[in-house]
């Protein structure tokens, strides 16, 4: 959770107090371009394709954590 947290933090106010609950786009900030840069990002660090994720389904920084986890153990 801590490596979603410091590279959400790369592209919002370092000010911002991103948690599990974070909303991505209300809380976070993060524009539709931001969320899929973040996303893509995430997915190279965690070695599994965007194509895995339902983005959409994806609101919360845990919705994100948990997503990626699923992929991950899916490869």
């Amino acid at each position: 959770m801590e490596q979603i947290i410091e590279k959400i933090l790369e592209y919002v106010d370092p000010d911002c107090d991103v948690t599990a609950d974070s909303d991505l786009k209300y809380d976070c900030g993060l524009s539709s371009f931001d969320s899929t840069a973040v996303i893509g990002e995430l997915c190279r660090m965690y070695g599994v394709k965007a194509e895995s994720l339902n983005v959409r389904a994806i609101k919360t920084v845990g919705d994100l954590y948990n997503a990626l986890e699923a992929a991950k153990a899916g490869r």
